[in-house]
């Protein structure tokens, strides 16, 4: 064999080795491709073929406690952009700027961004109204990529009833998808009230559907052997509302000026009523609002935004009285028969002279009467009694100053001044102990919110049970499986029986008896125990309370309400109570004599 023999086989088999190495790592490359990671690449050609649309979720609908429909939702229509059908993007955002009264840049920077995807449809705007569908129609041979699509969109009540504990939906937020992984852009959530607090259960679970695309995402047709998974609604809420007692005191209480009505059953905490003057339009936050129109909203005067029932916090004014009246009771300070200086209209405390409502004063009286007459000066004198030692250790364990847990969000707590409250605003010798003054007859730093009272003046008419009050009472998803939420007491005043009655028995005289200052609310038929209230406000004219609660004998309601800058509260707050108790005990089929 010659040299170049030896070598031309030597180089041979080199390549041959080398082909046989090669062929090795084809093949077990292809059987680790086509056995072991089939899985994967199934679905990696599944994404590049198709397209999964979600099919949204029906919200699940809202109901007052006999079955009305408060919330539902209606067809609207959504206008959508197909990039892919745009062949001049500036004349046609120019147009639609006009049109929608939106920048023409954000509808050039939409189609931009959707260049790598240009078959997917971009939703421009929702719930077009008819008009301006009208508008759209009509200028169509120029628009050429904007279409329509029928969805669903929420639908409030008229007018804003209920608007604040209803809250409303809205397109969630960069913030929110941060914070919720289970959200994509566009969707809709829960952004106040109800809808927040509820978002999990009325959003339901969308559905999807399979599309079969091209390489550039046009769609050809179903995905062959993939089935749609059809949506799942979301649950229905249940409420304690009752919605025509709620419609009434929104319409009373828009009558009557900005304020609060709240109504809940004295057995369970349900919250038949939760009104708060002025409402708002839910319906706005629905669709498209424009800046102009947000603006309005934001910057009004009025706040209507601001759900009075749970979020302002008032003095309560002589509301509070009866618990001034508790404390003094509980610590032994004073007893039925316990009288001090007579009223004469006013009254010097060290350097202070402190005036009754009453400029001719009210004389000598008991604590009956000073209840029922709402005597100043002898809550002056029985506050200072007490101390801000005793006001400290009592109200507190009343739950003044705590929220009571109502199932919305935003609720605040309201304030119960201590000293440690008074050392940390004015410095420790910086106030002096005759701040209980005005603590004893509900003013000073003393703070609550119309639900707080409505809670607690619930818990003198049940003999003590404060309950965590409800809006929802149940739940029932799209199966049916209905989840109940059972009543909850949280706290019992520490009122004892004997002390409760003789409270209970004034403020039936503060509506009843000669003197009694809510005189005006009487209904022959239903006896109602309760306090008028006159809160000095620093920023205008007095807020006019009335808190009660009805029938004596049986209690079923308790009602709290406030009109801000409207004057006393015998005068303008009690006869509001009036109608409603009217309302209420005519539709339950205990119609007043």
């Amino acid at each position: 064999m010659t040299k170049e023999d030896f070598h031309r086989r030597f180089n041979a088999r080199i390549i041959m080795a080398l082909y046989f190495a090669m062929s090795a790592i084809i093949v077990v490359r292809l059987m680790a491709m086509q056995v072991f990671s089939t899985a994967y690449y199934r679905q990696a050609s599944l994404a590049n073929s198709a397209r999964i649309v979600p099919i949204r979720a029906p919200r699940g609908l809202i109901l007052d406690r006999n079955g009305e429909i408060i919330v539902k939702n209606r067809p609207s229509y959504s206008l959508y952009l197909l990039p892919y059908r745009i062949t001049d993007t500036t004349s046609i955002a120019g147009k639609l700027a006009e049109i929608l009264d939106m920048d023409r840049n954000y509808i050039t920077g939409l189609v931009a961004e959707a260049r790598g995807e240009k078959y997917r449809p971009i939703r421009l705007r929702r719930d077009i109204d008819f008009q301006t569908l009208s508008v759209l129609e009509e200028h169509s041979l120029e628009l050429p990529g904007v279409v329509f699509q029928t969805e669903t969109t929420r639908q409030y009540p008229d007018r804003g009833f209920g608007s604040h504990f209803l809250g409303h939906i809205g397109e969630v937020s960069e913030k929110e998808l941060e914070q919720y992984s289970d959200y994509q852009k566009g969707d809709l959530i829960g952004k106040k009230g109800l809808e927040k607090q509820y978002d999990s259960y009325l959003r339901g679970r969308d559905g999807l559907s399979y599309l079969e695309v091209t390489a550039m995402g046009q769609v050809l047709g179903r995905y062959p052997g993939k089935e749609d998974i059809p949506p799942i609604s979301g649950g229905t809420l249940n409420l304690n509302i009752d919605w025509p007692l709620q419609q009434l005191a929104d319409r009373i209480l828009d009558s009557a000026g900005q304020g609060a009505i709240v109504i809940v059953d004295v057995n369970n905490g349900g919250v038949l009523t939760l009104a708060s003057s002025p409402e708002f339009d839910a319906n706005l936050f629905s669709g498209f609002m424009t800046p102009q129109t947000w603006s309005q909203i934001a910057e009004d005067p009025r706040h209507p935004l601001l759900n009075r029932a749970i979020q302002a916090t008032y003095p309560p004014g002589s509301t509070m009285k009866v618990f001034t009246a508790a404390m003094g009771l509980y610590f032994n300070k004073i007893d039925a028969q316990s009288t001090f200086d007579p009223c004469l209209g006013q009254k010097r405390f060290g350097n202070r002279v402190f005036k009754c409502w009453r400029p001719k004063g009210h004389g000598r009286l008991t604590l009956h009467g000073a209840i029922v007459q709402s005597c100043d000066i002898y809550f002056y004198q029985l506050g200072l009694l007490c101390g801000i030692e005793s006001w400290e250790k009592f109200m507190p364990m009343c739950r003044f100053g705590v929220p009571t847990g109502i199932d919305i969000p935003g609720e605040k707590s309201g304030n119960s001044p201590s000293v440690k409250y008074y050392d940390n605003r004015y410095g420790k010798y910086g106030w002096t102990k005759t701040f209980v003054i005005n603590l004893a007859i509900g003013q000073g730093e003393l703070l609550v919110t119309p639900l707080q009272m409505a809670v607690l003046y619930a818990a003198l008419a049940n003999g003590g049970n404060v309950y965590k009050p409800r809006l929802v009472n149940s739940i029932v998803d799209a199966y049916g499986n209905r989840t109940d939420f059972p009543p909850q007491i949280v706290a019992k005043l520490p009122i004892k029986d004997e002390d409760l009655a003789l409270i209970v028995n004034a403020m039936i005289g503060v509506t009843e008896e000669w003197g009694g200052t809510a005189r005006i609310v009487q209904i022959p038929g239903v006896s109602i125990a309760g306090k008028t209230g006159t809160a000095q406000n620093p920023h205008g004219n007095d807020h006019a309370w009335f808190v009660c609660f009805a029938p004596v004998e049986k209690p079923e309601i308790a009602i709290s309400i406030i009109v801000e800058n409207a004057g006393h509260g015998g005068s303008v707050a009690a006869p509001l109570a009036k109608i409603l108790l009217a309302h209420y005990f005519r539709i339950s089929g205990k119609k007043p004599t």
